[in-house]
């Protein structure tokens, strides 16, 4: 599965010490989100990305373990931010 921003969301960040913010113009909402969070989002403003590729360019921006346990966390993270509108998966 391929993930994407939401066409209808434009993020406007702010970092306070690893404590990230995202600001929503379409929806007027502020997401709070850890640099790991805050990192797969920013990677898929850039460009569409699978969950295998998410996780090889996490864990080089991030400088952390390509392994089990990080495809563990983004799969989760992935979830939340399609629960929160804030991503949605390409069609294949």
């Amino acid at each position: 599965m391929t993930w994407q921003i939401n066409d209808l969301v434009t993020l406007h960040w702010r970092d306070w010490n690893g404590e990230w913010v995202a600001f929503d113009v379409g929806s007027g909402q502020t997401h709070q989100m850890d640099t790991l969070t805050a990192t797969i989002l920013m990677l898929l403003e850039v460009a569409p990305a699978n969950k295998s590729e998410l996780v090889a360019s996490t864990a080089d921006a991030l400088s952390v373990p390509n392994d089990h346990a990080l495809s563990l966390a983004i799969a989760g993270i992935l979830e939340g931010l399609r629960s929160a509108g804030l991503i949605d998966s390409l069609i294949q």
